[in-house]
């Protein structure tokens, strides 16, 4: 079978599937009256078969609406009223082929009716009052002219000659007065009378989308669908945009308007679905763009959402609310460890046995001139930590009783602490050698200072029970600029990369201290707040 017979046979099927969903389909159209004149509604379905009723929106009997008659299958309006806006269903069968045509009808105080008719200066000799079904009811009716709804003086004619000037653009209307079972009425008919410019050409309209999409949804919720198709630079209102369904159950309801976009004309059409229901599920919900130039279509198709999708949905919520979560008590971590702390202080306090909440390690001895890390751990440290917040601490220096042996004293105090504080100043390296005064020889131990050799060896049980034992937390503490990392121990090196340390600055404003004994409070143990 070559390419061209299966690509005709192709075309073939696709042609007859699209004629025959078009049999089924419900169309829409717009009319626009002018009240007090006649106008008349009829189907598109013509033969002798055809059996046709006539409704208003929703399923409303014309019987109690005066003003309104069918006669041969059109709906007659005698005259139109402002009451008779609405929507008018034209519901036609022929065998077991059904159509049903809905038409907006709005009535409005006007002079002239809209334009309904159209036709090129250029190549019309004479223009009609095309209002064939007013001329069978009264042959002898009287046809009066208006151009731009100006009085157009002649006498009594059907025809109006035109000489194919561009004078003669606008717009015709002719008013034509008869009698109908014994009553005098009026209608009328305007024909848009226009000239073409030089560079006029008629495009094709094409739909942007959808062109064959597939959407999930959920029942009873709503759903919105939209429709967009380039109808060209020239349009002269005769493009139709619509929605239709294979389906005959579906009430569709939509809105069409046109916009303009870089020079080109576009049409829109929004579909609205109040409440998804199982009819509308796997049904080609197809827009319809139609132009005496040709016509296009775009298919959109409805379907469940799968109950694993919902869960999917669901579980990536929860995902991103933990993780949200999860950064907030990251970030803010230390406040929210301190507002526990504060609400439940009587269940945060700890109760392992332990006599201090910390020991406090710095350089001290019987120097006559106070150093900065005495100031902190004899004054700032006490007054914040002990007064203002209840700990209690062992401080080296002022706790000690006399006579006691002071290595007894340190390994016992150490052992009854819960943290270690360690304050670092520039003084705790020697001038000789610009080695930490912790240093691991025993030489320079020996040589050292009786205060110095206090200090090392505090920090050397403090930092055996921590790194080794791992029985003790150390908050390392600089009070001081100075402080060389590649001139500390290894094992003040490994603390200081892994927890870090804090920073104090004695000069500083309380509240740029603030952060650092908040830091201070969120290492510390709980304490009962005296």
């Amino acid at each position: 079978m070559s390419f061209s017979t299966v690509y005709f046979q192709w075309i073939l099927l696709s042609t007859l599937w699209f004629a025959e969903m078009e049999m089924q389909m419900t169309q829409r159209r717009s009319e626009n009256f002018v009240a007090g004149l006649v106008f008349n509604l009829q189907c598109n379905r013509n033969g002798q078969n055809v059996s046709v009723s006539w409704s208003r929106v929703p399923s409303q009997s014309l019987g109690n609406i005066t003003g309104i008659t069918i006669k041969d299958n059109m709906l007659w309006f005698l005259p139109a009223e402002l009451v008779h806006s609405g929507e008018y269903s034209c519901f036609s069968r022929n065998g077991n082929e059904t159509q049903e045509m809905i038409f907006e009808v709005s009535v409005q105080n006007e002079t002239c009716p809209l334009m309904n008719r159209v036709d090129d200066v250029k190549s019309t000799e004479e223009l009609i009052c095309f209002l064939p079904h007013v001329f069978e009811l009264d042959p002898g009716a009287e046809v009066t002219w208006r151009k731009n709804c100006h009085p157009l003086k002649g006498e009594n004619r059907t025809v109006v000659p035109v000489n194919r000037s561009d004078k003669m653009v606008g717009l015709f209307t002719c008013f034509v007065n008869f009698t109908f079972e014994g009553l005098n009425y009026s209608a009328a008919q305007t024909t848009n009378l226009y000239s073409l410019p030089p560079d006029f050409v008629v495009t094709k309209p094409k739909i942007i989308f959808p062109k064959q999409e597939t959407h999930t949804v959920t029942l009873g919720e709503s759903f919105n669908l939209s429709c967009k198709a380039l109808v060209g630079k020239n349009d002269m209102e005769e493009t139709q945009m619509y929605w239709m369904s294979d389906s005959d159950s579906l009430d569709l309801s939509y809105k069409s308007s046109t916009v303009k976009e870089s020079e080109q004309l576009y049409k829109h059409s929004d579909l609205s679905i109040s409440e998804v229901t199982a009819e509308y599920l796997n049904t080609d919900l197809i827009c319809v763009v139609q132009h005496p130039a040709g016509s296009d279509f775009g298919v959109a198709r409805l379907i469940l959402a799968s109950q694993k999708e919902h869960h999917y949905w669901i579980g990536l919520g929860l995902v991103s609310l933990v993780t949200l979560l999860g950064a907030v008590a990251f970030f803010f971590r230390v406040d929210l460890v301190l507002v526990y702390r504060d609400v439940c202080s009587s269940s945060a306090v700890c109760r392992d046995g332990k006599s201090y909440d910390a020991y406090v390690s710095y350089l001290h001895g019987d120097q006559l001139i106070s150093s900065s890390a005495m100031t902190f751990a004899l004054h700032f440290l006490p007054e914040m930590l002990e007064d203002l917040y209840g700990y209690k601490l062992f401080i080296s220096g002022r706790d000690e009783l006399p006579g006691e042996a002071v290595h007894e004293v340190i390994a016992d105090r150490m052992s009854r602490s819960r943290r270690l504080i360690i304050v670092l100043t520039s003084q705790s390296q020697t001038d000789a050698t610009k080695k930490s005064l912790i240093s691991d020889d025993a030489v320079q131990l020996e040589e050292s200072s009786s205060a110095q050799m206090c200090a090392a060896y505090e920090q050397r049980v403090g930092l055996y029970d921590a790194l080794v034992k791992q029985g003790l937390k150390v908050l390392l503490v600089q009070v001081e600029d100075g402080v060389e990392e590649d001139l500390l121990p290894e094992s003040l090196r490994f603390i200081r990369r892994t927890k870090g340390i804090l920073r104090w600055r004695q000069n500083a404003s309380d509240r740029a201290n603030r952060r650092f004994w908040k830091y201070v409070r969120y290492h510390m143990p709980p304490a009962q707040r005296r």
